[in-house]
């Protein structure tokens, strides 16, 4: 795809486009993702009160989005190796309350990236983030700070965070190649978030949210997932706690 094809969309432009973007956004993640509390609850805010914080790249040929960076403003005043463990829960519903009380926002956090599935492969993970930079180089942050899912993680379940994070490849750059795309614009690891997103549902809705069956207690591996799903049949609920890694791109 050649620069000619891609556009990206101006601010205003953003909210007539925002039932596309949700489509494009929610297959970039498994549905059982999708019924994070955090999610349900303030998902439209990121368009009814940060449309200008959403970097959408169109194809001009079929005026049609083709991957997106959703980002929020917020406030943060301490040291970044301070950022929480419960990491995309906790910023989500920090920036909607910093913006309803009205507080300036002193940096910008990049909540997911999503690239339409016939278009992955041809760069544009790091063109959206380049224009998810640039909003907030826009806005004149001087921190980016994102808590990265892994994408390769899903296929290792069962190893640590912690661990995972420390993997190489031959070039000596991160294993993961979606931690590969952020060090190659700048990004660098503050720290794991233990905690980033947390899923809570019966064990019906689990099997139907994964088209698995739960027969007894346990930890079971569910796909997509970035570590185990655990299942209490008595007490007829399954969580599931993802770890990310909290990254950092200088705006400055």
């Amino acid at each position: 795809m050649n620069k000619e094809q891609i556009r990206s969309i101006n601010p205003g432009e953003v909210i007539g486009f925002q039932d596309s973007v949700n489509q494009l956004t929610r297959e970039s993640w498994p549905e059982f993702m999708w019924h994070n509390s955090v999610i349900k609850e303030h998902w439209d805010d990121l368009f009814d009160r940060f449309p200008e914080y959403q970097a959408i790249l169109l194809d001009t040929k079929t005026n049609q989005p083709i991957a997106v960076g959703h980002s929020l403003p917020f406030v943060w005043e301490a040291e970044l190796n301070r950022l929480p463990d419960n990491g995309w829960d906790w910023v989500v519903k920090k920036a909607v309350q910093d913006h309803k009380e009205g507080r300036t926002p002193t940096a910008q956090v990049a909540i997911i990236v999503a690239i339409h599935t016939e278009y992955q492969r041809q760069g544009l993970s790091s063109k959206v983030l380049q224009a998810v930079r640039s909003i907030g180089e826009s806005k004149g942050f001087t921190n980016l700070v994102v808590p990265v899912r892994p994408n390769l993680k899903r296929l290792y379940p069962l190893i640590n965070m912690d661990d995972y994070i420390q993997w190489t490849n031959d070039e000596g750059m991160p294993f993961d190649a979606w931690l590969r795309v952020h060090v190659r614009l700048g990004g660098k690891i503050i720290k794991v978030c233990p905690q980033a997103k947390t899923v809570l549902g019966t064990r019906a809705e689990w099997e139907e949210w994964t088209g698995l069956k739960f027969p007894q207690s346990g930890e079971y591996i569910v796909p997509g997932a970035l570590s185990p799903m655990e299942l209490d049949i008595e007490k007829d609920e399954g969580i599931y706690i993802e770890p990310n890694v909290w990254m950092q791109h200088s705006l400055a």
